[in-house]
């Protein structure tokens, strides 16, 4: 499996920082215009809602306000840094579209994820961070923290899986020869140093290149995969309610 666990838990800690803020933000939006629909995916909607909470402009502005007044000031009020959140927001948009897509076709391919992974996921989670001693204080700290019950982060950690099962399937055929092995590494040597700064030879690294150029491939397939769905899907954007 190239797309690691490890970098599912890390992806899944990432979401648990923001998860908060995205709530905030979607209870102050649903009081303005959350159910104005700004596209459509093979008939599915994004609301107005659903950019607000994705997007955190209202977070990041207030963030920005205590921090940086004077960048604050200048998107808010100037019609450059209106422009400037406006090409955010749809590029936010851009991808709940990809995700949208994402969700469609592992619904479309069947793709399942067993209770018995997502506890694997739940027990990596306690067992990588020293915060917790047990899934008590897991789900103490999503209470407590996050807003969110266990269940909410099984979900979460579910529909990971399913993605990732995806993004499996759709790469599955992705090689590595042994001439791209040596010229990422003929191109790259500087990062593949022991600790006296000598650079180690290829053979006692070869692995780690591999990995490197596989991944990259990978992510180059996914994406062109993605684009060409998004060429076959049913896609309206309504950027004038945005």
């Amino acid at each position: 499996m190239d797309f690691s666990r490890r970098s599912l838990f890390v992806s899944l800690l990432i979401s648990l920082l923001i998860f908060s803020s995205f709530a905030a933000v979607g209870q102050e939006s649903t009081n303005q215009a959350g159910t104005t629909v700004l596209a459509t995916v093979n008939g599915e909607e994004i609301t107005q809602q659903e950019l607000s909470q994705a997007s955190q402009v209202q977070q990041i502005v207030m963030t920005l306000s205590r921090q940086f007044r004077s960048f604050s000031q200048f998107l808010m009020t100037s019609e450059a840094g209106q422009n400037f959140l406006s090409e955010y927001r749809k590029y936010v948009l851009d991808q709940l579209i990809n995700q949208k897509l994402t969700v469609q076709k592992v619904e479309e391919l069947g793709i399942n994820v067993s209770d018995q992974a997502v506890q694997e996921e739940i027990t990596k989670i306690v067992e990588e961070n020293q915060q917790f001693s047990d899934k008590s204080d897991l789900e103490g700290y999503l209470k407590d923290n996050q807003n969110m019950t266990l269940e909410n982060l099984k979900t979460r950690i579910r529909e990971n899986l399913k993605t990732q099962k995806l993004r499996e399937r759709v790469t599955d055929k992705v090689t590595v020869s042994e001439e791209e092995v040596e010229a990422f590494y003929n191109q790259n040597k500087q990062s593949y140093t022991d600790q006296e700064g000598n650079v180690r030879p290829l053979d006692e690294v070869s692995d780690q290149v591999r990995n490197t150029v596989r991944s990259q491939k990978q992510n180059e397939a996914y994406n062109q995969w993605l684009q060409e769905e998004r060429k076959k899907a049913d896609i309206e954007k309504n950027l004038d309610q945005m």
